[in-house]
């Protein structure tokens, strides 16, 4: 039902957008210069605007690559992460290059997690604008000892003045430097060693109150022994996999629907993270991209959809059998203001404690954990500093989804469930109105979606691979203004709400009517067509040249 409502309209889209876009040139991607080049910057810099620490760090980088005890492959590391490229698709369309640059750069080192290198080196990088530039600017990197690191503004400027010919002296506003190695360790340091002590106290007291109920049973009334053995694992286990009392009060096939998809997002964001660590990352992208079959992966974005589906589906079926049962307590209203307060306060209360833990985990350990930093615009040590408060507020979505960027559907769906009692107190007293009022604004939110396309020139998905020049190649621009906005994803969303609304009507029925081996097969037929369409009904626009 879902499918048959969106992904219509995104390939209907197609033959407008050829109608209404100005044909633009993709920009070239990032450029590498000869080996003789970058030697001839690093002998050359003027060494008197530099510390003398710096100057002779410089001077024995050749020596220390070309010593026969390194590598050779360091050496070819070393010039190879020197490079310029589009400024505008720094943290976009080219972001996994820059990534890749910066890796060669640290590899150059000859860094390991067990021991640190003599010559350690830092991936440094300068941006006339991060975020908001729309001008044909150059974005610069390279690669210099650690001991250069208070210099590399003045060595980026030198790199930018001899990239460019001189051509170039645009300010670069957004610089920054990511180390071969954290110059101390993460187990060197007070609050992530504190949060691993915390991880390991639960650990330990898992373990105790899982003996416990193992050798003394559950049959405790101590209040003490009773929140101990909330910990057990052998009873948590067996929450998690027990079935509720009532048949009817789940639907089975959503736990196949949520692990399916579960399986289909992790391979398709792992297609995608691997991309950072590929030489012939081109060679990658066209294999996937022009493979008809391979688009279970390219497109593996529907998974999104299904989840959105599926949590609306379980907010209006549980919500629907609880006041179709005979109750003694009173149904809510409009105004029913304690109730709803309630209502949200359940979701607030089953995802804030994981989420904040996550948050903090991942912030202050996790993002450190390796030898040496991450890529500081997406870095969580970097970023959830100063935005992990849109994240507790859900509104991370809203705005520009800097900290921990995957926890946008979090986000996305919460503001869903906010509004959802808008639609369950419609369908509920005036069934006709909730699904005029729910089939009005899918269609809002589709031509959304298409007013986006044509304004931004967006393609009907994003696509994260490769695709046609006539597009706009900014997808991360792309995730910020339509991907992640919940007036562009409501869709699903209330189609589960609707399917959630049907099932708990149908369970409702006593005596259920027989559908016809017709009527099934033309079910399964139509729904097929429409999940091939919506999987596959994408390649020739992927395939468009120019």
């Amino acid at each position: 039902m879902k499918f048959k409502i969106s992904i219509p309209v995104q390939n209907w889209c197609i033959f407008v957008i050829f109608l209404n876009n100005i044909l633009s040139v993709l920009p070239a991607t990032l450029v590498t210069y000869p080996e003789d080049e970058v030697w001839s910057f690093i002998k050359e810099t003027p060494k008197r605007n530099l510390t003398k620490k710096c100057a002779d760090s410089l001077g024995l980088v050749e020596s220390y690559l070309t010593d026969h005890s390194t590598l050779e492959e360091q050496r070819r590391f070393f010039s190879a992460s020197f490079g310029t490229g589009d400024a505008i698709q720094f943290v976009s369309r080219d972001q996994d290059r820059w990534i890749f640059r910066a890796m060669k750069c640290i590899k150059a080192a000859g860094e390991t997690s067990y021991s640190a290198s003599e010559y350690p080196l830092s991936y440094c990088y300068g941006v006339p604008s991060l975020w908001d530039s729309e001008e044909a600017d150059t974005a610069y990197g390279i690669c210099l000892p650690s001991t250069c690191a208070d210099n590399h503004k003045t060595l980026l400027r030198e790199w930018q003045s001899i990239a460019s010919n001189k051509s170039d002296s645009k300010n670069l506003e957004y610089e920054g430097c990511t180390k071969s190695r954290h110059t101390k360790q993460w187990y060197e340091q007070f609050i992530p060693m504190a949060d691993f002590s915390f991880d390991m106290v639960l650990i330990f007291l898992v373990g105790i109150a899982t003996v416990y109920h193992v050798k003394r049973g559950e049959n405790s009334k101590s209040v003490p022994i009773q929140l101990l053995l909330a910990f057990s694992a052998k009873k948590n286990l067996r929450k998690l996999v027990e079935m509720p009392k009532d048949p009817q009060s789940t639907i089975q096939c959503m736990f196949g629907l949520r692990f399916l998809s579960m399986v289909w997002t992790l391979v398709g964001h792992s297609f995608i993270f691997v991309q950072a660590y590929l030489d012939n990352v081109d060679e990658y992208k066209a294999d996937l991209v022009d493979n008809f079959w391979n688009q279970w992966i390219t497109n593996f974005t529907l998974s999104v959809d299904v989840f959105l589906t599926l949590s609306g589906t379980l907010t209006a079926y549980s919500w629907f059998k609880k006041w179709q049962k005979n109750t003694t307590e009173k149904e809510p209203s409009w105004n029913s203001y304690g109730y709803w307060l309630r209502f949200y306060r359940h979701r607030v209360v089953r995802l804030w404690p994981a989420y904040i833990y996550t948050l903090l985990t991942v912030t202050t350990r996790l993002s450190i954990t390796h030898y040496h930093p991450m890529w500081p615009p997406t870095d969580p040590a970097v970023q959830c500093p100063s935005h992990w408060w849109e994240n507790i507020l859900f509104i991370n979505s809203l705005l520009d989804n800097r900290c921990m960027p995957w926890t946008w559907y979090i986000g996305t769906e919460f503001i869903f469930y906010l509004v959802s009692p808008i639609f369950l107190l419609s369908l509920r007293r005036h069934p006709s109105f909730g699904l005029g009022l729910s089939a009005i604004v899918i269609i809002i939110s589709a031509l959304f979606n298409v007013g986006g396309m044509l304004v931004y020139n967006f393609p009907p998905t994003q696509f994260l691979w490769k695709q046609p020049e006539i597009f706009n190649p900014d997808y991360i621009k792309h995730h910020l203004l339509l991907y992640i906005k919940p007036q562009y994803r409501i869709g699903p969303y209330i189609v589960g709400l609707l399917l959630g609304y049907y099932l708990a009507g149908f369970q409702a029925q006593t005596q259920k009517k027989q559908r016809s081996i017709r009527f099934i097969v033309g079910g399964w037929a139509l729904a097929s067509v429409a999940g091939f369409w919506s999987l596959y009904g994408l390649y020739p626009a992927a395939q468009v040249r120019i």
